[in-house]
């Protein structure tokens, strides 16, 4: 694993939030880092092994993020995470969630309205802070209260949150709506991690297998092809 701090580093542990629990980094091994658990750990319900949480830290460029998996913790007189990297660190843009995914078809329902109406819509990316659909054309305004719900491949994301944004759809049928979340519990916000962690990885293969040389075209290797059998005419027949 390639730039990491040094052991003793000032890391900082987003767990369920946006929320940095300071910790430090106490070692580093082949697969795994290790670090010492945040000061109010005891209170942090969703720091369970098999969590999907995000290291960062900061370096002379800025913040650096680092996605992990919580594979255990040890106990004794200091409490110590392993943690596995599930990527590369990577230097921290002006967005603090990763944003993904998307294509699943997912219901809206107005909570202004009553009765509710809901209606079908398309999930087109997703973050731990909000989500933006496609949806019919209607009279949704911003700052009005949706509830959500979309089946994901990690399990269901029902929640309310608050339209921040309507606009037009670019081919001009419908519209795009983005929906930014109340507070989400824990566990909903494991399904996200998850589900965005599958569909990055989804696309680091797709991009990888796209860049790959084509070796079976007329730019093959020449000693392979100068290994092919030499095909002969076939005998003429009289």
């Amino acid at each position: 694993m390639s730039h990491l701090p040094l052991p003793k580093s000032a890391l900082y542990v987003c767990v369920d939030d946006d929320t940095g629990h300071r910790s430090r980094l106490e070692a580093i091994t082949a697969d795994t880092i290790v670090i010492a658990a945040p000061a109010d750990a005891k209170k942090l319900v969703a720091a369970e092994v098999g969590s999907h949480l995000t290291v960062s830290w900061i370096n002379e460029d800025g913040r650096v993020v680092l996605p992990v998996l919580l594979e255990r913790i040890t106990t004794g007189p200091a409490e110590r995470w392993h943690l596995r990297p599930l990527g590369e660190p990577r230097q921290a843009g002006r967005r603090r969630h990763e944003r993904g995914g998307g294509g699943e078809k997912m219901r809206i329902s107005t909570l202004t309205a009553q009765p509710a109406v809901t209606f079908n819509s398309t999930l087109l990316d997703l973050s731990e802070k909000a989500l933006r659909c496609w949806a019919p054309a209607s009279d949704i305004a911003v700052g009005e209260e949706l509830h959500v719900q979309v089946m994901l491949s990690t399990g269901v994301l029902s929640h309310i949150g608050k339209v921040t944004i309507v606009r037009e759809a670019p081919d001009g049928i419908g519209q795009h709506i983005v929906v930014s979340f109340h507070s989400l519990p824990a566990p909903t916000v494991q399904i996200i991690r998850r589900y965005l962690f599958v569909w990055s990885s989804r696309q680091t293969r797709q991009t990888e297998h796209a860049t790959a040389p084509d070796t079976a075209g007329a730019d093959a290797d020449p000693a392979s092809q100068a290994r092919q059998p030499e095909r002969t005419a076939a005998p003429a027949r009289l």
